[in-house]
Parts: C-alpha cells; sequence; structure tokens
C-alpha cells in the first residue's frame, strides 16, 4: 500500500513544481529558452510558449491575465513567424539578464531583434521580451495577403 502511496506522490509534486515555476519550466541556457519559444510560436503552440516565457519572478502567465497573456502570444506568434532563425553570442543587459540577437529570414524578410532573457532563483531561464518594433518595420507582423479565389 505505502508503494502505491509513493508512486501515485511522484506525480503530483512534478506537477506542482510544474505550477509553481519550478523545473518544469523555464530552460537549461539562454539559447534553450529562445529555441523553445520560437519551435513554439512556429508550431502555434500557446501552453509551450508560456513554458519558457517570463521573468526573473518566474512564468508570465502568473502575472498576467490570461486573456491579455494570449492576445500577447498571438500577437508575437505572427510578429516571429520565420523560415530561418539563427541566434547571435550573447551580451549582458541590466539586472542580470542577457541579450541575444536572433537573426530572423521569411522569404525576403530579414531582421535581427536582440531577446532579452532573465534567470530565476531556480537558475532557469525565461525570455522576456524581444525587439518587436524592428520584426513590425521589416514586415513580419503583417498579416499575409489572401490569394483570390479563382474565377469560375
Amino acid at each position: 500500500m505505502k508503494r502505491v502511496a509513493l508512486l501515485l506522490l511522484l506525480p503530483l509534486a512534478a506537477a506542482c513544481a510544474t505550477l509553481r515555476g519550478g523545473s518544469g519550466t523555464g530552460a537549461d541556457s539562454p539559447t534553450t529558452a529562445i529555441t523553445r519559444f520560437l519551435d513554439a510560436t512556429q508550431r502555434r503552440d500557446l501552453a509551450a510558449m508560456e513554458q519558457v516565457w517570463g521573468t526573473e519572478s518566474g512564468l508570465a502567465s502568473k502575472t498576467m491575465p490570461r486573456k491579455e497573456l494570449e492576445r500577447r502570444e498571438l500577437i508575437m506568434m505572427q510578429c516571429l513567424h520565420h523560415e530561418k532563425a539563427t541566434l547571435g553570442a550573447a551580451g549582458p543587459s541590466e539586472g542580470g539578464r542577457l541579450k541575444i540577437p536572433v537573426a530572423l529570414t521569411m522569404g525576403t524578410k530579414h531582421a535581427t531583434p536582440a531577446f532579452t532573457v532573465s534567470r530565476d532563483s531556480n537558475n532557469r531561464w525565461y525570455v522576456e521580451n524581444f525587439d518587436i518594433d524592428q520584426l513590425r518595420d521589416q514586415g513580419f507582423c503583417a498579416l499575409p495577403t489572401p490569394t483570390p479565389a479563382p474565377k469560375p
């Protein structure tokens, strides 16, 4: 009986750690946080984005109303859509954060927004923000032009 109770407690403990912003969230390194974030935007996976979006205080989803969080994620997905991403060298930023340039290519469009990543007290890294204005200025945030329907 004790063995069954212990087996039931292990998944519960893991779930609680994830909800608190524990090891199930964030990433082991700054570049992994950005890569996971970009991969999630490509897959249009809001839940995966939420796992690596935050600050040194933890997940953005813990400090932002759900409706606003999802609205921002959808905007980020639209602007970060790309065919190729190349991460540059990390540089220091304020408060222990790092800035990492990411070269994005989409067709003939090119932009290199700086991503800011921060580390929480559990040594987990989160994408805090990125230069969305540069992406918008380079046409990344524009909605795709609809293809006209063929005439009958």
